[in-house]
């Protein structure tokens, strides 16, 4: 029976055709690229067979010295050029024998601090040697020679991470776990780094569920803080957060919330449109006085700064809006004169909700417009407890409530310390009492748990900008040249050096405020190899006797060498 061939369609003709053309081309490419790899790989093994070569015939001298266990840090006739700082020395000689703590001393520019690097073996002697236990320093593994000869005298390079991570980088396991918390704390207060820390550790959060003891200790400094404000007079300096008063120091829509916000739903940008807090208003007769109280505020607002340019400073610290929206708030008034001409529709909606947002933002202690009195204070109170009683549950995840019997795990640690507003108006106010919160930690046993946080803030390559993200990072811009030689100080601290060398010269501008420092830098290095630069004779005087002392000045080097070191030698810079 003959077979009925099929018929073939124009466009499964055309795919098919197409079809070969790719495979053709790729199986050109394919032959192209295997005849390329018969030419060249004759070149290649040639390649490898050279590199092999050299390989076998390297100097013997590349492989490192063992690091001696013990013994002098010695210049015979040494010589170097410091890029960094672009002082030369040359003919230096010196014996120190180790452990011992030796100080230079010399000004800015005078070569002290090229001294420290050669001694550290931070750069290497252009003529002569540095030698430790009789190795010199050129012979030793780079990483090994750094950890038992640490050199602190640059500012640290940063990583992405906390700041712990940044402070123990470079140590090891065993050196990390040495050291503990009371000796991490003991390290940020030799280095100046105490002060940042600290700082950070205050603003630092605490998760209840997470940390009940530390949580519950906090409650119990409420307490402390308040009895203690009370004790010294200082009780006006703060006005607590009670759910019963409308606080004046907070705005209005921090009344209404009385907590705070856990991400971007009731953020203070988003709070005046939100469908649930104008329901609020709306069930408690707020919007209508709300919308004219925030006619009233704008009126002000551009009639106090009619005569001041829109980048003027004052505009932005004081103004309830922001100057480029200072344009549609002069025509909203040239429009509303009287604040009974309103817009309809989607325009009016977007007029009141911009009413609204100014009054959310107004504190009449701050700006001061007499737009508040007492019979006001009490119906925001009204809302405040409506908000709180009828939010829905999806709602309720969105913010942390204020309770004066729990810790608010959306606040900072001083501002569940505080649980209140500190009272604006008063000079020296905010100083004092975050002294007297910093005795009350103390006392309650709290400071580590600040010290805790602090080291738990992260360090990110840019400024964050909601308040949250302050809390959970800090931009390296944040850390100045001065806390980043603090860095470097405590990563060599870390590491429990054979020998310290501090090559940067202390930049506090009291001899005696350096000296303290050196000293406890001393006590910690007991038993251990110390080099400090100091900036004068000055300073030398009021530490106890070093066991040599490197004088550089005007181009003289003097090594003067107490009993644990012999003879003296005087070299000269050039």
């Amino acid at each position: 029976e003959p077979v009925q061939a099929e018929r073939v369609l124009p466009g499964a003709l055309a795919a098919a055709a197409g079809a070969f053309v790719l495979a053709a081309g790729l199986v050109t490419a394919f032959l192209r690229l295997w005849f390329l790899r018969i030419e060249v790989t004759p070149t290649y093994r040639r390649l490898a067979q050279t590199l092999d070569g050299l390989t076998d015939k390297r100097p013997a001298q590349h492989r490192r010295a063992a690091f001696p266990a013990s013994g002098a840090l010695s210049a015979a006739d040494a010589g170097a050029y410091d890029p960094a700082s672009g002082e030369r020395l040359t003919g230096l000689a010196a014996h120190l024998r180790m452990p011992s703590h030796v100080a230079i001393v010399g000004g800015r520019g005078s070569g002290a601090q090229a001294l420290a690097a050669l001694l550290a073996g931070q750069i290497e002697p252009s003529v002569g040697a540095i030698t430790y236990g009789g190795v010199d320093l050129r012979s030793l593994d780079p990483s090994e020679r750094a950890h038992r000869i640490a050199f602190a005298g640059s500012e640290a390079i940063l990583i992405e991470g906390t700041l712990k991570q940044n402070l123990l980088y470079g140590a090891r396991t065993d050196e990390r776990e040495a050291l503990g918390e009371k000796g991490r704390i003991a390290l940020l207060k030799l280095s100046g780094l105490d002060a940042l820390i600290y700082a950070r550790g205050l603003e630092g959060t605490i998760d209840p569920d997470d940390e009940p003891a530390a949580a519950a200790a906090i409650v119990a400094a409420r307490s402390a803080v308040r009895e203690a404000l009370a004790a010294q007079g200082m009780a006006r300096l703060v006005e607590p957060f009670d759910p019963a008063l409308y606080n004046h120091q907070a705005a209005v829509g921090e009344n209404i919330l009385f907590g705070e916000a856990v991400g971007p739903t009731f953020s203070e940008e988003r709070l005046a449109r939100h469908p649930y807090l104008r329901a609020v208003l709306e069930a408690e007769g707020l919007t209508r006085t709300f919308v004219e109280m925030g006619l009233s505020i704008a009126r002000s607002t551009v009639e106090i700064f009619s005569d001041l340019p829109d980048d003027h400073p004052l505009f932005d610290a004081f103004s309830l809006f922001p100057a480029r929206e200072r344009g549609f708030f002069e025509d909203l008034i040239a429009r509303q004169p009287d604040g009974r001409s309103r817009r309809r529709g989607p325009a009016g909606q977007r007029d009141r909700e911009r009413l609204i947002g100014l009054t959310l933002r107004y504190s009449e202690t701050r700006h001061r417009f007499g737009l508040i009195d007492a019979e006001l204070e009490e119906r925001i109170v009204a809302a405040r407890r409506s908000f709180a009683r009828l939010m829905p549950p999806k709602f309720r995840e969105k913010v942390d409530l204020y309770d004066p019997a729990r810790v608010t795990a959306a606040a900072s640690l001083e501002e569940n310390v505080l649980f209140g507003r500190i009272t604006q108006g008063e000079a020296g106010a905010e100083g004092r009492v975050r002294t007297l919160v910093r005795q009350v930690l103390a006392e309650q046993g709290l400071e580590p748990t600040v010290y805790r946080l602090g080291l738990a803030s992260r360090v990110t390559s840019s400024g964050p900008g909601t308040a949250l993200a302050r809390r959970q990072g800090l931009s390296e811009a944040g850390i100045g040249p001065r806390e980043r030689v603090a860095i470097d100080l405590v990563r060599c601290l870390v590491r429990r050096p054979d020998i310290l060398v501090v090559g940067l010269l202390p930049d506090e501008r009291k001899s005696e405020e350096i000296a303290a420092r050196i000293m406890r830098l001393r006590m910690m290095r007991q038993g251990m190899g110390l080099i400090v630069c100091l900036p004068d004779t000055e300073t030398l005087g009021r530490l106890p006797p070093f066991d040599a002392v490197l004088t550089v000045a005007r181009n003289t080097v003097t090594v003067s060498v107490d009993a644990v070191a012999e003879g003296a030698a005087t070299s000269h810079a050039a």
